[in-house]
């Protein structure tokens, strides 16, 4: 497809959920709001703060790893992403829906409701952490739940001045205006490409602090200083399954015929290299922890390695690293809907696994675990939302980056 035949289709650029998909967004929401309901009737509501901080925090990492991935490529003009680009940046149109639950759950915190505050064992006994002077100070009720909302209100807005601009600039190329199109498109270029690199900051910075705070803070005594690079890995290797998927899920669509096979080959590359960058990082956590022996820091890692986490814990690994390191490894396994979509699906539960082992064992008594199904409950909710948010965006919203100076080049098409 070259640019004439784009502009062509113009105004078939946008993406509407088949009737399957409609009942299966009903299926995740309705699943989500019983289990919900169920946990917390059973006596189980710290396993389901639990199960919603974890499963917020996944989908939220991947919406975010939308914004960072598109401002990855605008600071150094990438080009050969651009035909892609829209489906990781729809993504971040959940980023106000996870802000929504991680608000609505402090709230739930600050007021005790259905023993939220028992999630956090520091918030529930300030004195399991008076011996630690940085996290005493640190770790405040009142300063963790301000800065941290501060934190998820910057990046929403962030994500949101992102792509708002870049979907106007479509926009008018969408409404016939070509030439106005390319004016603002070289207008956004110059702008995101001098702005992306401080977001960029903003975001590790932003994100990191969420990480230390919602998520290690389960564990006071416990602390890792690659806690955000770890982090950072699961989402980038998830934001690449997650794209891959859905490019392969729109191939029928007019958006979908504009990708070609380079742009699944490159996006399965990076999913095989972040599988690697974030097996080095596990890694190097297991390693240091292992040669420094500090009870303190073993304690984590010795806590999940008994019944019922031991056997998340030596899933997971295999699924997130051993499977897909030499899966991967064809280059047709990266563009193959029948070995590509699996090896994708496969990073994306095995991360989630990542996830529980993070949250439910400083929550949930090991002898009351008997299997994910609250989390998976919980989790089909989220992922029905997030398939609402993205579908909303992509339904109202031109799903192809049309008046990005750099598209046609992402096509082959030179400067033309």
């Amino acid at each position: 497809m070259n640019a004439r035949q784009l502009f062509d289709l113009r105004n078939d650029l946008n993406l509407k959920p088949s009737t399957n998909v409609r009942g299966a967004m009903v299926f995740c929401l309705v699943t989500g709001l019983l289990t919900v309901a169920y946990g917390m009737l059973a006596g189980m509501q710290e396993r389901v703060w639990g199960s919603l901080l974890l499963n917020a925090f996944f989908f939220f990492a991947i919406a975010l790893g939308g914004s960072v991935f598109a401002a990855m490529q605008d600071v150094i003009g990438a080009t050969w992403g651009r035909a892609v680009m829209r489906i990781h940046e729809a993504f971040t149109s959940f980023l106000p829906v996870a802000a929504a639950i991680f608000v609505l759950f402090f709230i739930a915190i600050k007021l005790d409701f259905a023993h939220a505050r028992n999630v956090y064992t520091w918030i529930k006994e300030p004195d399991s952490i008076h011996h630690f002077w940085g996290k005493r100070t640190w770790l405040v009720e009142n300063f963790m739940l301000l800065r941290d909302t501060f934190a998820i209100v910057v990046i929403v807005g962030l994500a949101q001045w992102q792509i708002g601009m870049k979907v106007r600039r479509d926009k008018i190329f969408v409404a016939g205006r070509k030439e106005d199109a390319e004016r603002v498109g070289r207008e956004v270029q110059v702008k995101l490409r001098y702005w992306s690199a401080p977001i960029l900051i903003a975001y590790a910075i932003l994100f990191s602090m969420l990480c230390f705070d919602m998520l290690m803070s389960l564990a006071p005594s416990w602390f890792s200083t690659l806690w955000g690079g770890w982090n950072f890995a699961i989402m980038m290797q998830t934001v690449m399954a997650t794209t891959l998927i859905t490019m392969f899920a729109i191939g029928n669509t007019t958006v979908g015929s504009i990708i070609q096979r380079h742009h699944f080959h490159d996006v399965g590359k990076l999913m095989h290299g972040f599988t690697v960058f974030f097996a080095y990082l596990t890694y190097a956590h297991i390693l240091t922890y292992w040669f420094g022996n500090i009870p303190e820091e073993t304690e984590y890692f010795i806590h999940r390695s008994h019944a019922p986490w031991v056997y998340v814990v030596i899933a997971a690994p295999i699924m997130s690293f051993v499977i897909p390191l030499f899966g991967l490894l064809p280059k047709i396994s990266k563009w193959t809907r029948g070995i590509t979509v699996p090896l994708a699906s496969v990073i994306l539960f095995a991360q989630w696994l990542a996830y529980i082992l993070v949250v439910q064992p400083q929550i949930v008594d090991a002898s009351a675990w008997n299997g994910p199904w609250i989390e998976l409950g919980v989790g089909l909710g989220v992922l029905g939302t997030f398939l609402l948010a993205f579908f909303r965006f992509a339904g109202r919203n031109p799903m192809v980056a049309a008046a990005d100076p750099l598209f046609a080049e992402s096509l082959g098409e030179g400067a033309h």
